[in-house]
């Protein structure tokens, strides 16, 4: 399978990394071989593959509604979503709660078919018997119709089909279903096939892992809020605050430092899922994205880089760069700026400076002061 393109969401691109491709290849082939089965070879006539007459007769629920199978069977559970599903995979759309849901259906489906009366090979069927062209009785049939009775009466142009696939043992239906003849089911069933998918999933999609998550053009005042509690972000901008090279005279180098974040990669731990997913836009229902999150990174406007900046001034207890200086910024006119005023430095006699005017004074013992 060729490399799945990035997909995107709000303009934030990821990876869907999809564990145990096999199992999805897996399908791709089986379906490739029932395609290649005529109807007409598994004695069956206006259907025109053996997976259409899965699809129609057995995972879409076409039976009739006075059929004894459709009284005994798992009839109205769905399940050809479960296939789209797959096939959306390999087609590289993006998998979704929803898809996986759909999978696991149709995986919980197919094995509840086994042994039961919609099993292909039990599938009943009333054969009529007669004598110089009059009914004389009926017989039970179990998988398949095309007796040589039937053919007989018919008269329509296909073979009777082997004895043994209206015996009870075994046809082809059922072994592209559950296994058994790698004519019919290559390279396994689907069953086997759909409950190894199922399980790579997960129980809650959480096999899937989104790598590489781009998280574009952060903005807005809300920001501290929302990245309240993703430590790998914490954490680096409580190591910023200490680390002069992004301050001087106490003035936060917001370029600087947009360009040192946005370069970061940043690891996201079980609990911290929620809020980077919310960040994201992956959405949290039926809906959202599937996938652990494993890594991402960060495009930012300068105003939640300085309430960043700021939510770590304040866990680290102070008011100063660490070159020294009241920490401030110039990027705009809200946000912090922790310098002292004229009049608090020169009392009513600001010389030169308004009393309100937020002032860096060159000398230290003027800056530091108080």
């Amino acid at each position: 399978m060729a490399k799945k393109k990035k997909q995107s969401v709000d303009g934030n691109s990821f990876d869907q990394d999809f564990d145990n491709l096999k199992f999805v290849q897996e399908y791709s082939k089986w379906k490739e071989n029932a395609l290649g089965i005529s109807g007409e070879s598994i004695g069956v006539k206006n259907i025109p593959t053996l997976f259409d007459f899965l699809v129609v007769h057995i995972i879409d629920d076409n039976v009739r509604t006075n059929s004894i199978n459709r009284k005994n069977g798992l009839i109205g559970q769905g399940g050809i979503q479960g296939l789209t599903a797959i096939e959306d995979i390999i087609e590289e759309r993006e998998l979704r709660n929803q898809d996986i849901t759909g999978i696991k259906d149709l995986a919980k489906k197919i094995r509840g078919y086994k042994g039961m009366s919609l099993d292909p090979r039990l599938i009943r069927f009333t054969e009529r018997k007669t004598k110089r062209g009059k009914k004389v009785g009926t017989r039970t049939l179990r998988g398949h119709y095309r007796t040589e009775e039937y053919v007989a009466r018919r008269k329509d142009g296909l073979p009777a089909v082997d004895s043994g696939w209206y015996s009870g043992t075994g046809n082809p239906p059922h072994w592209a279903l559950f296994g058994g003849n790698s004519t019919y089911a290559s390279p396994r069933g689907l069953l086997e096939i759909m409950e190894d998918i199922s399980d790579a999933l997960g129980k809650k999609g959480e096999g899937v892992k989104i790598r590489d998550l781009e998280i574009v053009n952060l903005r807005g005042k809300n920001q501290v809020d929302n990245m309240s509690g993703i430590r790998a972000i914490e954490r680096y901008f409580d190591q910023l605050v200490k680390k002069e090279q992004f301050w001087k005279g106490g003035r936060l180098l917001v370029d600087k430092v947009r360009q040192d974040f946005t370069a970061q990669e940043f690891k996201v731990a079980p609990r911290e899922q929620s809020k980077v997913r919310e960040l994201a836009g992956l959405g949290t229902g039926k809906d959202a994205i599937a996938g652990t999150i494993v890594n991402f990174k960060v495009t930012s406007t300068a105003l939640p880089i300085i309430d960043l900046v700021n939510s770590a001034l304040i866990r680290a207890g102070t008011n100063k760069a660490p070159d020294g200086y009241r920490a401030w910024q110039n990027q705009r006119r809200t946000g912090f700026d922790y310098r002292k005023t004229a009049k608090e430095i020169y009392g009513e006699d600001t010389g030169r400076f308004k009393p309100d005017q937020k002032i860096i004074s060159k000398r230290w013992a003027e800056i530091l002061r108080g």
